[in-house]
C-alpha cells in the first residue's frame, strides 16, 4: 500500500545536515564531472555526457541531479529508475530515488529505499540522512532522529566532536565553540 501525502517540514534534528550534506554532494559533483548542477548549460553536458555511456548508471544520477535541481522531479525519477535497473546494488541510486519519493508524497515507497540504501551503504551520511526523511515521512520520530544523529557522525566523526570539512573552509580555520 502506497501512503500519497504531502511531505512534512523538515525536522530541527535535520536541519543542521541539509546545507553541508549538500555543499558536499555538490563538491563531488564538481570533482567527478567538472561542472556545476546549478550551471545553465548543466543539462546539456549532462546529457552529452550520457549519450556517449547511455549504459553508466552513474551518469543517469547525473541527469537525474540536474533535472531535479532544475525542479523536474518527474524526469528525474525517470532517470533515477534507470540508474536503479543498471546497477541494483548502488546505495546513491536508492537514497535519490527515496528522496524523489519521498518528495513526492510516496513515503511507503520512499521508506524502502531509503531502508535499502542503507543495507548497501549504511555508513554513507547522505544514506542516514535520507533514511531519517523517510522515517519522519512515514511517522516514526524515534527511528528518523536516530538516523539523523547517525548521519551526524558519519559525517563529523563520533560524538560530532571533530570540525567538519564544510566549517574548517567556510570559517577560514576559525574553531567555532563548542556547543
Amino acid at each position: 500500500m502506497t501512503t500519497t501525502r504531502t511531505p512534512p517540514r523538515i525536522p530541527l534534528s535535520a536541519a543542521r545536515l541539509r546545507l553541508p550534506l549538500w555543499q558536499r554532494g555538490q563538491q563531488r559533483m564538481r570533482e567527478k564531472y567538472g561542472f556545476d548542477l546549478n550551471d545553465p548549460a548543466a543539462l546539456g553536458r549532462a546529457r552529452q555526457m550520457l549519450a556517449a555511456r547511455p549504459d553508466d548508471a552513474d551518469l543517469h544520477l547525473l541527469v537525474a541531479s540536474v533535472l531535479a535541481t532544475q525542479g523536474n522531479n518527474d524526469a528525474a525519477e525517470g532517470e533515477v529508475r534507470r540508474a536503479v535497473e543498471l546497477n541494483p546494488d548502488s546505495a546513491r541510486a536508492h537514497t535519490t530515488l527515496a528522496t524523489l519519493l519521498v518528495q513526492k508524497g510516496e513515503a511507503d515507497a520512499g521508506l524502502q529505499e531509503a531502508r535499502w540504501a542503507a543495507e548497501i551503504d549504511g555508513k554513507d551520511p547522505t544514506v542516514l540522512y535520507n533514511v531519517g526523511l523517510a522515517e519522519w515521512t512515514a511517522g516514526s520520530r524515534g527511528a528518523a532522529n536516530k538516523a539523523f544523529r547517525a548521519a551526524w557522525e558519519a559525517l563529523n566523526g563520533p560524538g560530532g566532536t571533530r570540525m567538519p570539512w564544510w566549517r574548517r573552509i567556510f570559517g577560514r580555520g576559525k574553531v567555532p565553540p563548542s556547543p
